[in-house]
């Protein structure tokens, strides 16, 4: 049995962040992660906007040595016909033009033993099973180890980072599912894949496609991180196992297959859906939910790291300054949390927005024009760096960005980007190999 000021459930990047903060600021922290770490996670894309947080938790330095640097974007039509840069130095927010690519299984360790070092007490391999918590009387929670043992511990305050999981959330039934957005991804590592030159080799590579998109993001050691995101309902029809239906679509995009060729698959295809939902309560009695746990977001913008983070640093900070200290009592009352849930949710509406746009007809149309005025393209820029509160003038830009999208739905306001569709009947998913036919056995 611990006594904790906090317990947090999970060791990824929103757990381990806030674990860091708390630890350094002297609060005792018991962290509990159901697997052990090194593990393999999907979400290798940051933001810039992460680079403040990641100098706070001394960590900016290990990472540039570590991991590939991102300094852009471009995303190309599926004929390879069309083609756009993104420069994160382009942006209206000064001081933001990089972030990086990372194996998440290192990068999430390097997180996790930052907060250890810190002084967080962290037990991996270790799930937690039920959780009970209030306010007044603190919190109870349930685990157990690898090797079957239960235990209790306390704490004055639990934090959700269990990631889709969402452990408070799906046992309280506070999640809603979005019926708009139901998607679902194929992925895997490739090596091979080639790369620009220079500064350009670390930029993410997003082809769009009638019915979807895929990424192409590339690691350290000449890894890529490839995949497919396309609707939910045809993944579940399981027509073709993940592997096929990755490699297949690959074939049929002319832009896709171009850049794989000669590729070779290095690990299993992996699958992921039901992208989007939201929670109807963050902020509760007694806890508070961050990053995964509370929101979900498609992936095109590569959001979901810097959302986690930023949710646990704002929970973290607040949870701090509500414990109090010798001359002030904690007020741990569901009201001192209220601007966390707010700004948390305003910031998952402002990337809801644009995904959401990102999938109606036409945004490709003018997002992916270049005779973008009256500051529309920085905006977005920095929006997509990972600034989550714009200031006034560049909200209203976004705003006629997207009056400019619905208004294209009608009235045609730029030329028509031709994108093809991958998703067909097995029978007409063929083409041309685009890798070597030995990768599709893969190797782990």
């Amino acid at each position: 049995m611990h006594n904790a000021d906090v317990i947090i459930i999970g060791g990824g990047p929103a757990g381990s962040t806030a674990a860091s903060l708390l630890a350094g600021a002297g609060r005792r922290v018991l962290l509990f992660e159901k697997e052990v770490f090194p593990r393999f996670h999907i979400g290798e894309s940051l933001l810039p906007f992460n680079m403040d947080l990641f100098r706070r938790l001394g960590l900016d330095g290990r990472l540039d040595a570590a991991f590939i640097q991102k300094w852009g974007a471009r995303l190309v039509s599926s004929d390879g016909a069309v083609s756009r840069y993104i420069e994160f130095a382009d942006g209206i927010a000064p001081g933001y033009p990089m972030a990086y690519h990372v194996l998440r299984s290192r990068f999430d360790e390097m997180l996790l033993q930052n907060a250890e070092t810190r002084g967080a007490v962290v037990m991996q391999g270790t799930a937690v099973v039920e959780a009970a918590c209030s306010h007044r009387d603190g919190c109870e929670v349930t685990v157990r180890d690898a090797g079957g043992a239960v235990s209790r511990h306390r704490a004055r305050f639990l934090l959700d980072a269990s990631g889709r999981d969402a452990f408070l959330a799906s046992r309280r039934r506070l999640r809603v599912m979005s019926p708009s957005l139901r998607k679902a991804a194929v992925f895997a590592h490739y090596e091979n894949v080639p790369r620009a030159e220079g500064r350009e080799a670390g930029d993410i590579i997003l082809i769009v496609l009638e019915d979807g998109w895929f990424w192409m993001i590339p690691l350290p050691g000449k890894v890529t991180s490839v995949g497919l995101v396309t609707d939910a309902a045809w993944l579940k029809r399981g027509r073709l196992p993940p592997d096929q239906l990755l490699e297949e679509s690959l074939r049929r995009c002319p832009e896709a297959r171009r850049r794989m060729q000669g590729s070779m698959r290095l690990s299993p295809v992996w699958s992921a859906s039901d992208y989007r939902y939201d929670c109807s309560a963050i902020a509760g009695d007694g806890y508070l939910m961050m990053g995964d746990s509370a929101a979900f977001i498609d992936p095109i913008f590569s959001t979901g790291v810097w959302l986690a983070m930023s949710s646990a640093e704002m929970a973290a900070d607040t949870l701090h300054r509500a414990l109090g200290d010798g001359a002030r009592s904690a007020d741990l009352s569901p009201a001192v949390f209220a601007g966390y849930e707010r700004k948390v949710r305003r910031h998952v509406q402002a990337y809801k927005k644009i995904v959401g746009r990102f999938y109606q007809p036409g945004f490709m149309d003018l997002f992916l024009n270049p005779r973008v005025r009256f500051g529309t393209k920085e905006s977005v820029i920095s929006l997509l760096a990972g600034m989550a509160d714009p200031p006034p003038l560049t909200r209203l830009r976004l705003a006629c960005f997207y009056a400019q999208v619905r208004l294209h739905q009608h009235v045609r306001v730029a030329p028509r980007v031709p994108l093809l569709r991958v998703m067909e009947e097995p029978s007409a998913l063929a083409g041309s190999a685009c890798v070597d036919p030995d990768a599709s056995q893969g190797r782990a």
